[in-house]
């Protein structure tokens, strides 16, 4: 248990090597360092006035057209206000694809009649980032930058359509609809992870627990609870309540959730899995129902045997009365006390009507 509730800040870690990185082109410089530019994960300076600054969006809702223009409008209103310039947009977003496999939603907006601004929204390692390029001539510099940021660091491989298996062969899981994964890193594969699904601005990591690591399944739903809130750096108590999450394959997985910073949602989960189990942790504002889309879509993979798949232990979770059950009792405790109060007055008004 030790261990794990160590590895959310090592997660946070992970992530912060995932960030986007870039070589500067000619004639830029890389003023990240100087720390100007608040939460910023890229920070270029270029000829003149011109910049690229790239920061996490994680409120930014990639799979919705509509919330991904009124977010770059919104992104656009706050450097209008910032700069006081009076940039002007029509608010058509236009989708970009790059050769170093990057898919952006773009916003171009106008000074003085003369493009000079770029916003861009893109997605990496299933959280979203925020472009925003100023420059004489923008449309010239987006290939340059945007269009060199290194994917390799920052996605890996990934796989949208399909059929996607864990690394040991456990898991499989029918890719589509939003749901995607992403090849592993050394690092990761290192530390047990074996596999990695991303999808509605959100990633999902499966670490595959050794038998050192395991414990007995009434402790299991308190853990998952804790390890939500270990990484998301808040009190236990608030966390969300443990919920259950079946999978196709039979055995059934717990998760929690808690709020991190920026609008974050922090979720750690469990899954028995035969005599092996696997710890979940996501990062992003629907990891939670993306952990638990994700385990109710998982199937056993090619080395996964049925029937130690179906003698998988099962989590118990407390659980509160229900609502209805807990006035139902009040109910028949008031008529009870009603009945009693009755029963007693009228034995009152007998004695009271006997001769004395």
């Amino acid at each position: 248990m030790k261990r794990l509730l160590a590895l959310p800040p090592l997660l946070l870690a992970v992530a912060a090597l995932a960030a986007p990185t870039i070589d500067p082109p000619p004639g830029w410089r890389d003023v990240l360092s100087e720390g100007k530019v608040r939460n910023a994960v890229v920070a270029l300076k270029g000829p003149e006035t011109s910049s690229f600054i790239v920061k996490r969006a994680p409120t930014a809702p990639l799979d919705n057209p509509a919330g991904v223009r009124g977010y770059l409008r919104d992104v656009l209103a706050g450097l209008r206000a910032a700069s006081r310039r009076e940039y002007q947009s029509t608010g058509r977003v236009e989708t970009r694809s790059f050769r170093n496999g990057l898919t952006a939603q773009l916003l171009r907006a106008q000074l003085k009649g003369e493009e000079r601004l770029v916003l861009a929204l893109f997605g990496a390692a299933g959280k979203p980032y925020v472009a925003v390029l100023m420059s004489a001539a923008p449309e010239a510099m987006l290939t340059s930058l945007l269009g060199a940021l290194e994917l390799d660091r920052i996605e890996g491989v990934i796989q949208s359509k399909g059929v996607v298996r864990s690394l040991d062969g456990q898991l499989e899981l029918a890719l589509g609809g939003g749901l995607r994964s992403r090849s592993l890193g050394d690092a990761e594969k290192a530390k047990g992870f074996v596999l990695a699904i991303q999808g509605a601005g959100a990633e999902i990591l499966f670490m595959k627990l050794a038998e050192s690591d395991a414990t007995k399944p009434g402790e299991q739903a308190a853990i998952t609870r804790a390890l939500a809130a270990a990484a998301a750096g808040v009190d236990v108590e608030k966390a969300a309540a443990v919920r259950s999450a079946p999978t196709a394959a039979g055995p059934v997985g717990v998760y929690s959730w808690a709020p991190g910073a920026g609008g974050e949602k922090m979720s750690a989960g469990d899954l028995p899995w035969g005599y092996w189990g696997y710890q979940l942790f996501g990062r992003g504002p629907g990891s939670d129902e993306l952990l638990a889309g994700a385990l109710a879509a998982l199937k056993g993979g090619p080395t996964a045997v049925a029937g130690l798949l179906a003698a998988s232990p099962t989590i118990p979770i407390e659980k509160a009365l229900p609502w209805r059950k807990i006035l139902l009792g009040a109910a028949a405790v008031l008529c009870a006390l009603g009945a009693a109060g009755l029963l007693s007055w009228s034995l009152r008004r007998k004695n009271a009507n006997l001769p004395s």
